[in-house]
């Protein structure tokens, strides 16, 4: 009896341990781009380009930006583009009412694409210039990317059956 109280006590410290080690590398892992998207928005806030922020996340390419999404103090919807590492180029800006919504660039994709499972819509930068990534798995249960044009919603690049 005394032996398989030992036994149960060993695997549950063994399980906790690795279950609190575990989660402590995850959040160790997550700190630098948890600081970073803050140093965006940080900047994005303090230099009065937008008032709210609606939204923020990495997009990654060549460059990897972060992408603020919100409102200016006029109230209009912007994005902008901080690249990850520091340029003299100018930062580049997209206003919502210039381009296609999330929700178009979504429509379009699945039009063509047939999508089960959508996983994310990002906005962000390619060497074309603004582009709506999707990223989804299709009805093969394979995962595709669709970049679709931000200005007009035209196909720009399309990869399926990863």
């Amino acid at each position: 009896m005394a032996l398989k109280r030992w036994i149960l006590f060993i695997v549950t410290f063994l399980i906790g341990l690795t279950l609190i080690l575990s989660l402590l590398i995850y959040f160790q892992a997550k700190a630098p781009f948890k600081a970073a998207s803050d140093d965006a928005e940080t900047y994005v806030l303090h230099n009065n380009l937008l008032s709210q922020i609606n939204d923020s996340y990495v997009y990654n390419s060549n460059i990897s930006y972060h992408t603020v999404i919100g409102k200016t103090a006029k109230g209009e919807a912007k994005a902008f583009f901080i690249p990850e590492k520091k340029t003299d180029d100018p930062l580049m800006e997209v206003n919502f009412k210039d381009g296609i919504t999330k929700e178009q660039a979504m429509e379009l994709a699945n039009k063509d694409e047939k999508i089960s499972k959508l996983l994310h819509v990002k906005l962000g930068v390619e060497e074309v210039g603004p582009v709506w990534e999707i990223s989804f798995i299709n009805k093969d249960n394979k995962l595709s990317y669709v970049y679709l044009l931000f200005d007009n919603g035209d196909w720009w690049k399309r990869i399926s059956n990863l």
